[in-house]
Protein backbone atom coordinates (compact mmCIF):
# COMPACT_ATOMS: atom_id res chain seq x y z
CA UNK A 1 0.00 0.00 0.00
CA UNK A 2 1.43 3.32 -1.25
CA UNK A 3 2.39 5.40 2.06
CA UNK A 4 1.04 9.10 0.76
CA UNK A 5 -1.04 9.47 4.15
CA UNK A 6 -4.49 9.06 1.50
CA UNK A 7 -7.80 8.31 2.93
CA UNK A 8 -8.94 5.21 1.63
CA UNK A 9 -12.46 4.50 0.19
CA UNK A 10 -13.63 2.51 2.54
CA UNK A 11 -12.66 5.28 5.32
CA UNK A 12 -14.98 7.35 3.33
CA UNK A 13 -17.86 5.24 2.85
CA UNK A 14 -17.43 3.83 6.85
CA UNK A 15 -17.71 7.81 7.92
CA UNK A 16 -20.61 8.26 4.84
CA UNK A 17 -22.91 5.91 6.69
CA UNK A 18 -22.38 7.27 10.36
CA UNK A 19 -22.90 10.60 9.65
CA UNK A 20 -26.73 10.65 9.00
CA UNK A 21 -27.10 7.75 12.26
CA UNK A 22 -25.20 10.74 14.26
CA UNK A 23 -27.63 13.12 12.82
CA UNK A 24 -30.25 11.35 14.05
CA UNK A 25 -28.71 10.94 17.29
CA UNK A 26 -28.25 14.48 18.17
CA UNK A 27 -32.15 15.23 16.63
CA UNK A 28 -33.48 12.63 19.19
CA UNK A 29 -31.34 14.08 22.18
CA UNK A 30 -30.42 17.15 22.09
CA UNK A 31 -33.29 18.69 20.47
CA UNK A 32 -36.18 16.71 21.43
CA UNK A 33 -34.48 15.52 25.29
CA UNK A 34 -38.07 15.06 26.61
CA UNK A 35 -39.11 12.56 23.53
CA UNK A 36 -36.09 9.93 24.05
CA UNK A 37 -39.73 7.22 25.24
CA UNK A 38 -40.58 7.47 21.51
CA UNK A 39 -37.84 8.69 19.63
CA UNK A 40 -34.78 7.09 21.06
CA UNK A 41 -33.90 3.40 21.75
CA UNK A 42 -34.50 3.61 25.57
CA UNK A 43 -35.95 6.67 27.87
CA UNK A 44 -33.57 8.97 29.45
CA UNK A 45 -34.44 11.04 32.08
CA UNK A 46 -33.36 13.77 32.91
CA UNK A 47 -33.17 16.27 29.94
CA UNK A 48 -29.51 17.05 30.91
CA UNK A 49 -28.39 13.35 30.40
CA UNK A 50 -30.00 13.39 27.16
CA UNK A 51 -28.17 16.64 25.41
CA UNK A 52 -24.98 15.35 27.10
CA UNK A 53 -25.25 13.05 24.78
CA UNK A 54 -26.47 14.65 21.95
CA UNK A 55 -23.43 16.73 22.37
CA UNK A 56 -21.59 13.85 22.10
CA UNK A 57 -22.81 12.31 18.91
CA UNK A 58 -23.05 16.16 17.68
CA UNK A 59 -19.00 15.71 18.05
CA UNK A 60 -19.08 12.57 16.11
CA UNK A 61 -21.13 14.22 13.23
CA UNK A 62 -18.49 17.03 13.04
CA UNK A 63 -15.51 14.63 13.26
CA UNK A 64 -16.52 11.70 10.10
CA UNK A 65 -17.47 14.98 8.17
CA UNK A 66 -13.84 15.94 8.89
CA UNK A 67 -12.91 12.36 7.32
CA UNK A 68 -15.33 12.88 4.95
CA UNK A 69 -13.64 15.99 3.28
CA UNK A 70 -10.12 15.44 4.24
CA UNK A 71 -7.70 14.47 1.80
CA UNK A 72 -5.44 13.41 4.36
CA UNK A 73 -5.30 10.17 6.84
CA UNK A 74 -3.50 11.32 9.46
CA UNK A 75 -5.64 14.60 10.03
CA UNK A 76 -8.10 11.90 11.71
CA UNK A 77 -6.45 8.97 12.14
CA UNK A 78 -6.24 9.76 16.29
CA UNK A 79 -10.22 9.92 16.68
CA UNK A 80 -10.65 5.69 15.39
CA UNK A 81 -8.92 3.66 18.44
CA UNK A 82 -10.91 6.17 20.73
CA UNK A 83 -13.92 5.48 19.07
CA UNK A 84 -13.40 1.83 19.02
CA UNK A 85 -12.76 2.22 22.59
CA UNK A 86 -16.18 4.30 22.84
CA UNK A 87 -18.30 1.89 20.72
CA UNK A 88 -16.74 -1.61 22.82
CA UNK A 89 -18.43 0.26 25.43
CA UNK A 90 -21.78 1.07 24.08
CA UNK A 91 -22.00 -2.81 23.21
CA UNK A 92 -21.41 -3.79 26.61
CA UNK A 93 -23.14 -1.17 28.24
CA UNK A 94 -26.12 -2.83 26.00
CA UNK A 95 -26.11 -6.17 26.64
CA UNK A 96 -25.74 -5.44 30.26
CA UNK A 97 -29.09 -3.47 30.27
CA UNK A 98 -30.41 -5.12 27.59
CA UNK A 99 -33.83 -5.04 29.48
CA UNK A 100 -33.98 -1.05 29.58
CA UNK A 101 -33.84 -1.02 25.75
CA UNK A 102 -37.25 -0.50 23.37
CA UNK A 103 -36.89 -3.85 22.00
CA UNK A 104 -38.55 -4.41 18.77
CA UNK A 105 -38.99 -0.49 18.01
CA UNK A 106 -37.15 0.35 14.98
CA UNK A 107 -34.81 2.79 17.12
CA UNK A 108 -33.61 0.22 19.73
CA UNK A 109 -32.70 -1.99 16.66
CA UNK A 110 -30.57 0.63 14.76
CA UNK A 111 -28.76 0.94 18.33
CA UNK A 112 -28.23 -2.14 18.72
CA UNK A 113 -27.12 -3.44 15.09
CA UNK A 114 -25.00 -0.01 15.52
CA UNK A 115 -22.37 -1.32 17.98
CA UNK A 116 -22.39 -4.25 16.96
CA UNK A 117 -20.78 -3.44 14.05
CA UNK A 118 -19.02 -0.06 14.83
CA UNK A 119 -16.18 -1.57 16.89
CA UNK A 120 -15.23 -4.39 14.40
CA UNK A 121 -15.59 -2.23 11.73
CA UNK A 122 -13.76 1.10 13.11
CA UNK A 123 -11.04 -1.07 14.08
CA UNK A 124 -10.50 -2.66 10.75
CA UNK A 125 -10.80 0.58 9.20
CA UNK A 126 -8.42 2.20 11.65
CA UNK A 127 -5.63 -1.09 10.99
CA UNK A 128 -6.03 -0.41 6.89
CA UNK A 129 -6.06 3.28 6.89
CA UNK A 130 -2.80 3.29 8.89
CA UNK A 131 -0.90 1.74 6.75
CA UNK A 132 -1.10 4.84 4.29
CA UNK A 133 0.84 7.80 6.71
CA UNK A 134 4.02 8.27 5.90
CA UNK A 135 5.08 9.73 9.26
CA UNK A 136 6.35 12.49 7.91
CA UNK A 137 4.35 16.36 8.64
CA UNK A 138 2.88 18.47 6.30
CA UNK A 139 4.75 21.30 4.70
CA UNK A 140 4.50 24.11 7.39
CA UNK A 141 3.11 21.82 10.23
CA UNK A 142 4.11 22.61 13.84
CA UNK A 143 5.73 20.49 16.05
CA UNK A 144 3.57 19.61 19.28
CA UNK A 145 6.40 20.10 22.45
CA UNK A 146 7.29 16.60 24.36
CA UNK A 147 5.61 19.00 27.34
CA UNK A 148 2.44 19.01 25.92
CA UNK A 149 1.83 15.61 24.73
CA UNK A 150 2.89 14.17 28.19
CA UNK A 151 0.50 16.51 29.99
CA UNK A 152 -2.46 15.31 27.40
CA UNK A 153 -1.16 11.82 27.92
CA UNK A 154 -1.40 11.84 31.96
CA UNK A 155 -5.19 13.71 31.46
CA UNK A 156 -6.16 11.13 29.14
CA UNK A 157 -4.22 8.17 31.56
CA UNK A 158 -7.15 9.77 34.40
CA UNK A 159 -10.09 9.74 32.22
CA UNK A 160 -9.15 6.50 30.73
CA UNK A 161 -9.20 4.83 35.03
CA UNK A 162 -12.05 7.06 35.44
CA UNK A 163 -14.26 5.35 32.62
CA UNK A 164 -12.86 2.22 33.73
CA UNK A 165 -14.08 2.86 37.33
CA UNK A 166 -17.30 3.97 36.40
CA UNK A 167 -18.15 0.97 33.70
CA UNK A 168 -17.23 -1.45 36.59
CA UNK A 169 -19.09 0.58 39.50
CA UNK A 170 -22.03 2.29 38.02
CA UNK A 171 -23.56 2.75 41.53
CA UNK A 172 -20.43 5.21 42.45
CA UNK A 173 -20.96 6.95 39.21
CA UNK A 174 -24.59 7.34 40.91
CA UNK A 175 -23.68 8.45 43.59
CA UNK A 176 -21.42 11.15 42.97
CA UNK A 177 -22.56 12.18 39.95
CA UNK A 178 -23.99 15.99 39.95
CA UNK A 179 -27.28 15.08 38.19
CA UNK A 180 -29.24 11.60 38.32
CA UNK A 181 -28.16 8.49 36.84
CA UNK A 182 -29.01 4.79 36.27
CA UNK A 183 -26.95 1.92 35.93
CA UNK A 184 -26.99 2.00 32.15
CA UNK A 185 -26.42 5.77 31.98
CA UNK A 186 -23.48 5.32 34.35
CA UNK A 187 -21.91 3.02 31.92
CA UNK A 188 -22.36 5.09 29.00
CA UNK A 189 -20.67 7.86 30.31
CA UNK A 190 -17.85 6.10 31.18
CA UNK A 191 -17.99 5.51 27.50
CA UNK A 192 -17.66 8.85 26.32
CA UNK A 193 -14.99 9.32 29.48
CA UNK A 194 -13.05 6.51 26.83
CA UNK A 195 -12.87 9.12 24.02
CA UNK A 196 -10.06 11.53 25.71
CA UNK A 197 -8.35 8.50 27.80
CA UNK A 198 -7.68 6.94 24.36
CA UNK A 199 -7.17 9.75 22.88
CA UNK A 200 -5.36 11.61 24.93
CA UNK A 201 -2.78 8.20 25.22
CA UNK A 202 -2.51 8.55 21.60
CA UNK A 203 -1.73 12.12 21.04
CA UNK A 204 1.48 11.43 23.23
CA UNK A 205 2.98 9.47 19.93
CA UNK A 206 1.51 12.42 17.40
CA UNK A 207 4.19 15.38 17.68
CA UNK A 208 2.35 17.27 14.19
CA UNK A 209 0.31 19.52 15.24
CA UNK A 210 -1.82 18.69 11.72
CA UNK A 211 -2.75 15.31 13.71
CA UNK A 212 -4.54 17.29 16.73
CA UNK A 213 -6.28 19.57 14.73
CA UNK A 214 -9.55 17.94 13.91
CA UNK A 215 -9.47 16.05 17.41
CA UNK A 216 -9.11 19.50 18.94
CA UNK A 217 -11.77 20.82 16.84
CA UNK A 218 -14.29 17.94 17.68
CA UNK A 219 -13.93 18.55 21.06
CA UNK A 220 -14.48 21.73 21.66
CA UNK A 221 -17.91 21.34 19.59
CA UNK A 222 -19.11 19.06 22.74
CA UNK A 223 -17.72 21.21 25.02
CA UNK A 224 -19.85 24.10 23.40
CA UNK A 225 -23.33 22.36 23.38
CA UNK A 226 -22.27 20.64 26.99
CA UNK A 227 -21.97 24.64 28.36
CA UNK A 228 -25.19 25.25 26.46
CA UNK A 229 -27.13 22.24 27.81
CA UNK A 230 -26.19 22.92 31.12
CA UNK A 231 -27.90 26.29 31.07
CA UNK A 232 -31.06 24.65 29.47
CA UNK A 233 -31.33 22.08 31.85
CA UNK A 234 -29.86 23.75 34.66
CA UNK A 235 -32.82 22.12 37.08
CA UNK A 236 -31.43 18.81 36.46
CA UNK A 237 -28.13 19.45 38.53
CA UNK A 238 -27.71 18.93 42.38
CA UNK A 239 -25.80 22.85 43.21
CA UNK A 240 -24.88 21.23 46.26
CA UNK A 241 -22.65 18.71 44.64
CA UNK A 242 -18.78 19.49 44.65
CA UNK A 243 -18.92 17.63 41.48
CA UNK A 244 -21.12 20.76 39.85
CA UNK A 245 -18.60 23.18 40.20
CA UNK A 246 -15.55 20.94 39.16
CA UNK A 247 -17.79 19.51 36.00
CA UNK A 248 -18.76 23.66 35.08
CA UNK A 249 -14.88 25.34 36.04
CA UNK A 250 -13.93 21.97 33.70
CA UNK A 251 -16.17 22.91 30.92
CA UNK A 252 -15.17 26.35 30.67
CA UNK A 253 -11.85 25.49 31.14
CA UNK A 254 -11.44 23.86 28.30
CA UNK A 255 -13.60 26.27 26.53
CA UNK A 256 -10.45 28.68 27.33
CA UNK A 257 -7.45 26.78 26.71
CA UNK A 258 -8.67 24.60 23.49
CA UNK A 259 -9.36 27.66 21.31
CA UNK A 260 -6.20 29.45 22.65
CA UNK A 261 -3.92 26.05 22.22
CA UNK A 262 -5.35 25.82 18.96
CA UNK A 263 -4.24 29.00 17.95
CA UNK A 264 -1.25 29.42 19.27
CA UNK A 265 0.03 26.32 17.01
CA UNK A 266 -1.79 27.69 14.36
CA UNK A 267 0.44 30.43 14.37
CA UNK A 268 3.25 28.69 15.19
CA UNK A 269 3.82 26.75 11.85
CA UNK A 270 7.36 26.24 10.46
CA UNK A 271 8.69 25.57 7.40
CA UNK A 272 10.68 22.78 8.54
CA UNK A 273 9.82 20.09 11.61
CA UNK A 274 12.38 18.58 13.54
CA UNK A 275 10.91 15.24 15.44
CA UNK A 276 11.73 14.91 19.37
Amino acid sequence: MTRDDHVLLLTRVVAALIIPILILAVLALYLNPGQTAQNFAWTIRPRMTAMAMGAGYLMGAYFFVRVLTTSRWHRVAAGFLPITAFTTAMALATILHLDRFHNGQWNAILWEVLYAITPVVILFTWLLNRRTDPGTPEANDATVPRFTRRAVAVMGTVALLSALILFVQPQFAIRIWPWSLTPLTARVFAGWLLLPGIAGIYLCRECRWSGWRIPLESVTVANVFILIATVIAWNDWRPSNPLTLLFIAGIVGALLLLPTLYLFFERRTVTTVVRD
